[in-house]
């Protein structure tokens, strides 16, 4: 279970971990009460979506000119599972995408809601190699998705934001994308914004057939204020990675360090991506995946670490415990029945340590199937 404080008087810094709430079970004493300060345990079985939830998606194609192609596209998302795993409650659609994207000689300007650059490269590496068909970490026991994949041990999501991109045209490989995006607000501490969040990735692609590389490497920052107040604070980071792909065996290393990024995803909401004074803290992390293609079988591993970084404010405040780590090791297994249906199964193992010394430990077994079309 979450882990419970080793010291009178300290408290464990939300944000790391897996915090089952409701869902604990304490361990019972030779009394026959639950023991002071024990964790406890935990089970739980769950009919929900994984990292790929309903999606129906819609573009349109029209041709403006010779050389200048407009796409339109609409996705909206849905999950199977009501909020607070209450079957009398509203599934509310999500519109995760939505953008007009212009193409041509000259490149592509995307304007809309769509995949964010920073680390979008290890995010695509966790779905073509790992989670595509299952679901890996499930965040929250009761939340209702979509699941997190290996996001949180290694991987630093991308995350779908409203945005404006330019795409230069692909020469010998390279691509430059560069864009400006709805800038973003860390709730408890950096609740004002001013100016957009600029980001950029650049790539190099390879494609001699069954021998396929993509390399990337992007970036991001965004300047953050306290409502009625003078201070600011600058959130940046960085990633970068690759994958590789010969015949049936493919796979994907990938890397990011910044501050204020958070665990899951850039400028997380979460205690653990700011101090009490508020200052951002350091984050780093890295992953790696693998497929191996057995006719209708995708045999599938990976592992990964994301780490903080301690503050100053942070050594002096010992009564504070911080998460210092967290570690996940995945396998999955799908079968691809047809074009159309596909079957897993999938395992996580998440390892989480603080740096006063509290550790969690929790194992999850999926099953699911994904129907495409």
């Amino acid at each position: 279970g979450y882990p419970q404080p080793l010291n009178a008087g300290e408290t464990i810094i939300p944000g790391g971990g897996l915090d089952i709430g409701s869902d604990n079970i304490p361990t019972i004493g030779p009394d026959g009460m639950p023991v002071p300060g024990s964790a406890g345990t935990f089970r739980s079985l769950r009919v929900r979506s994984g990292f790929v939830p309903n999606v129906l998606g819609i573009g349109l194609r029209s041709k403006l000119t010779e050389w200048t192609t407009l796409n339109v596209y609409l996705a909206v998302w849905t999950t199977i599972g009501a909020q607070g795993q209450r079957k009398t409650a509203i599934l509310q659609p999500d519109a995760r995408e939505g953008y007009a994207k212009l193409e041509g000689p000259w490149g592509s300007l995307l304007v809309g809601r769509a995949l964010d650059l920073l680390s979008r490269g290890a995010t695509e590496n966790d779905y073509l190699y790992l989670h595509g068909y299952g679901v890996g970490f499930p965040g929250n026991i009761d939340n209702t998705g979509p699941t997190a994949g290996l996001i949180g041990f290694g991987t630093l999501a991308a995350f779908f934001s409203p945005g404006i991109v330019y795409a230069t045209p692909q020469k010998a490989g390279l691509q430059l994308s560069a864009g400006v995006y709805d800038a973003v607000t860390v709730a408890g501490a950096w609740e004002a914004t001013r100016y957009p969040r600029p980001e950029g990735e650049l790539t190099w692609d390879l494609n001699k057939g069954s021998f396929k590389v993509h390399l990337f490497g992007n970036g991001a920052f965004q300047n953050l204020y306290r409502p009625a107040e003078t201070r600011s604070a600058t959130a940046w980071g960085f990633g970068y990675g690759g994958r590789m792909e010969i015949g049936r065996f493919h796979m994907g290393v990938a890397g990011h360090y910044g501050k204020g990024l958070g665990l899951s995803y850039a400028l997380e909401d979460s205690a653990t991506t700011f101090s009490q004074s508020y200052a951002l803290r350091t984050f780093d992390g890295y992953s790696a995946v693998a497929q191996v293609i057995a006719g209708p079988f995708d045999l599938n591993a990976g592992a990964g670490i994301s780490r903080v970084y301690l503050l100053p404010e942070d050594l002096v405040n010992t009564m504070a415990s911080v998460i210092k780590r967290q570690i996940g090791i995945a396998g999955a297994i799908v079968y691809h029945y047809n074009a159309h249906l596909h079957f897993d199964m999938d395992y996580l193992r998440g390892d989480y340590a603080w740096f006063l010394g509290e550790k969690q430990i929790v194992n999850f077994l999926s099953t699911g199937m994904t129907v495409t079309w």
